[in-house]
């Protein structure tokens, strides 16, 4: 039984498949390598006969990478990169982001009209295929990748349990996309301010590997023992994600089986940092190694934070995320499905809690006055 209905057949085996697929994000692979094994997990969950899946650049929202099987050569991703991608504007990765959208189905957003999508006109369609479903996988509001499946014509479009499995997966991936990101700064000699520290645990919780900007990071979480390399004086944050990781891909419970590991901890220096966990692969010649990546905490993450401190409502969060991005009453509106009148009056209670008049003072209040105080 779960929460009063009975398990099926089905229900157990798209959990198997969805805790393989959570342990892969969780497994410090490079991004290629997540993208193709978590897609050969996904096929037997969600049925598909080709894909297309992609890397994105979270500042400019561009695609660095693109992985294709069965849906074109290498002439039909040029043309989807260089054109397409900038002019179909139907479940448009951005957009999705920005409606916290995080999985679409082409027939919805089309009305059952494909052909309305650009894509499928000049790509999908030629190839053969009919339905799509798409996934834009984020941290936040952070976009680090998107998949596009697609079912040959004449077969059944996605089923509703299908579109919320990959919906059920998709944070993970987001956070699998980004520590894959994250992690080449192992082998980075830069150490720019904004840099992200990552370090490699053996077993033993000794440090194997480090790359230049970790240390940095690490002073900034706390005094730093003078044997830190050896698994000694390295900040409890560190531990309690890693153990916060490895409890969650036990999947005891629900909770434990959805749950992103990933905590935000503020500097020495008022700066907030993010830390994220993964857990390596063993191979014959290495074991299972926990590598730990220590970053910046974006202008987002920051907002967040401040915006719980003030005791804001979930609601209330969503519409200061697109307050700060600029988005009118109206359009906050028409992205989360309320009136006019519903978004002034969250305004007024938010700028009661938050303690300003207006919309300025409160992005100020917010953000500005939590980096620099």
């Amino acid at each position: 039984m779960r929460g009063g209905r009975t398990v099926s057949t089905l229900d157990l085996a798209s959990d198997r498949v969805f805790a393989e697929a959570k342990r892969l994000c969780y497994s410090g692979l490079d991004a290629a390598t997540l993208r193709r094994r978590l897609l050969a997990r996904l096929r037997s969950a969600v049925p598909f006969e080709g894909y297309v899946a992609f890397t994105m650049d979270p500042s400019s929202g561009l695609i660095t990478d693109g992985l294709v099987e069965a849906m074109g050569d290498e002439r039909g991703l040029r043309v989807f990169l260089e054109h397409v991608c900038f002019e179909d504007d139907v479940l448009e990765f951005n957009w999705m982001v920005r409606n916290r959208l995080s999985v679409g189905l082409l027939s919805e957003a089309t009305g059952g009209k494909l052909e309305r999508a650009l894509r499928y006109r000049e790509l999908i369609g030629p190839a053969g295929f009919g339905y799509e479903l798409r996934g834009a996988f984020t941290t936040g509001t952070e976009l680090w990748g998107g998949l596009c499946l697609a079912r040959e014509k004449g077969r059944p479009d996605f089923a509703a349990r299908e579109v919320a499995f990959l919906r059920r997966i998709a944070p993970h991936l987001g956070a699998g996309l980004r520590a894959a990101t994250l992690q080449q700064a192992l082998h980075d000699d830069q150490d720019s301010d904004d840099a992200a520290g990552v370090l490699v645990l053996d077993q033993r919780g000794m440090v194997v590997q480090h790359n230049a900007a970790a240390e940095r990071r690490l002073r900034e979480l706390g005094g730093l023992a003078a044997r830190w390399r050896e698994g000694e004086g390295l900040p409890a944050p560190l531990w309690a994600v890693l153990g916060a990781l490895r409890k969650a891909l036990k999947a005891e419970t629900d909770r434990d089986l959805n749950s992103t590991p990933q905590v935000r901890v503020r500097g020495r220096s008022g700066r907030w940092l993010t830390i994220q966990a993964s857990l390596t692969e063993p191979s014959l010649t290495r074991p299972s190694e926990a590598v730990l990546i220590i970053a910046p905490a974006g202008p987002k993450q920051v907002l967040g934070l401040s915006a719980i401190g003030y005791g804001l409502s979930p609601r209330e969060q969503e519409v200061v995320d697109l307050v700060v991005r600029g988005a009118s009453t109206k359009q906050i509106s028409q992205a989360l499905f309320i009136s006019e009148y519903t978004v002034k009056d969250h305004l007024s209670h938010i700028f009661e809690k938050v303690g300003v008049r207006g919309r300025r003072e409160l992005v100020k209040r917010l953000y500005l006055n939590t980096i620099f105080t």
